[in-house]
């Protein structure tokens, strides 16, 4: 799978991540059992996202990735 980046939760870090989210709302997450969920990758625009998902649907045919719309609240 590919890695989304993990933010440093400590001070002004965690602000710009936070900030950096709500610019990239559309999300590609994986689907994993007992109904959990991992975001694999932020995007600003959901045209990015479906191009991202296509790629990962050939690279990785048999996991479960949807798009969806995440936004941020502070």
């Amino acid at each position: 799978m590919i890695p989304a980046s993990q933010p440093n939760r400590s001070g002004d870090s965690f602000a710009a991540s936070n900030y950096w989210q709500r610019l990239h709302p559309w999300c590609i997450i994986r689907l994993l059992p007992r109904m959990q969920r991992i975001v694999v990758q932020r995007f600003r625009y959901r045209s990015q996202a479906e191009d991202y998902l296509k790629a990962l649907r050939r690279t990785f045919p048999n996991a479960s990735h949807e798009i969806i719309f995440d936004p941020v609240s502070e």
